[in-house]
């Protein structure tokens, strides 16, 4: 049997009428809002660029929590002077806010770009980390098995610095000799 709902004269006489929050009395939040446009000019202000733009080519570092931190630190550095994107394959503890934390402990105040792509591990083959990779935008276009062609990116795996891993394809790549010095040149001109 079907119960009568009440009727909304008699439902606003027993509960009341509905209220919008006060968001006044709501917590505030601990830390300030960040600042975007002060964000931004910092970030003009360090000339921080992706090289070859118009070749689309992308630095990658895939890296993971269970390496030295020393080593993901001085990747971090690297990384914001030559505009690579720190790539990991999952969150910590599945959670976000713990990875974020992780995270901000290794890039401090850098201005790092950083994914948590597990795809991107089978995209270009990392079966260990660290590895630096240089892509093609060609490098989105994934075979049936879920890998890039082989043609479309180059990989270093080693624990080795950034500015390594690019002298390296430098020198073994010619290919891609001219795309991992521009990067690299980013990196060394930054170091004092």
């Amino acid at each position: 049997m079907l119960e009568k709902l009440p009727d909304s004269k008699a439902a606003l006489q027993q509960y009341g009428s509905p209220s919008v929050p006060k968001v006044d009395s709501l917590p505030k939040p601990a830390a300030p809002a960040p600042d975007i446009a002060s964000i931004a000019q910092k970030y003009q202000q360090l000339g921080v660029a992706k090289p070859n733009q118009g070749d689309k080519t992308d630095l990658m570092v895939f890296v993971s929590l269970s390496m030295p931190k020393e080593a993901l630190v001085r990747t971090a550095e690297q990384a914001e002077r030559a505009g690579a994107t720190m790539v990991f394959r999952g969150l910590k503890g599945d959670s976000m806010m713990k990875m974020g934390e992780e995270v901000q402990k290794i890039i401090g105040g850098r201005n790092v770009s950083v994914a948590v792509h597990p795809p991107a591990f089978q995209q270009f083959n990392v079966t260990r980390v660290p590895a630096v990779v240089l892509a093609k935008a060609e490098a989105a276009n994934v075979m049936e098995n879920g890998c890039a062609q082989a043609d479309t990116f180059v990989k270093v795996s080693g624990d080795v610095s950034l500015d390594y891993a690019l002298d390296y394809i430098e020198r073994k790549s010619p290919a891609w000799a001219a795309v991992a010095r521009t990067y690299r040149s980013q990196i060394v001109g930054g170091i004092k």
